[in-house]
């Protein structure tokens, strides 16, 4: 209170433009201070904001192409498998892993029926089999019925015992 007193004093004390020129530069720190507290950040925000929803925007409009792409390949793929429909699911298994650079780490292929196979594979990178996975079910519509994945010795390597089967 005694230092608000004091400023007061101090401020009667000085002539009619001193006071005039205080009020003005004190008007000038209460807007900065105003522009920098409030609005900036509000202005910042909405810019910000406006551009993740460009984003995604952009993203939703990709995602449209890539649909009408999934659906044309899709229908295509349809028509692969269909062709190989006939071929054992073991057969198609051993040409398929052959193809993806698996063959080296397929250690047992045991054929259930036509339509099933069990597969064990060791020390193969992870992201070939997946690969590999990808292209059964794409190509000749073979899924995998269940899976047991564990971590090999080797760095991004997995032994691998699944049950595969046509849909």
């Amino acid at each position: 209170m005694k230092q608000l007193e004091d400023i007061q004093h101090w401020y009667q004390g000085l002539q009619q433009r001193e006071r005039q020129l205080v009020l003005a530069a004190s008007a000038v720190i209460v807007i900065t201070l105003l522009y920098l507290t409030i609005w900036e950040p509000i202005s910042k925000g909405v810019e910000v904001q406006t551009q993740k929803y460009q984003t995604q925007i952009d993203i939703f409009d990709w995602m449209q192409a890539a649909a009408t792409e999934v659906r044309t390949l899709q229908a295509s793929g349809a028509a692969k498998r269909r062709t190989n429909s006939s071929q054992p699911v073991s057969l198609l298994v051993e040409k398929s892993a052959a193809t993806a650079g698996l063959k080296p780490y397929l250690r047992k292929l045991e054929s259930t029926s036509d339509k099933g196979a069990r597969v064990t594979i060791d020390d193969a990178s992870f992201d070939q089999v997946l690969l590999w996975l990808s292209t059964l079910q794409i190509q000749y519509g073979i899924s995998v019925s269940s899976a047991n994945f564990d971590r090999a010795d080797k760095a991004g390597a997995i032994n691998a015992r699944m049950t595969l089967g046509r849909d």
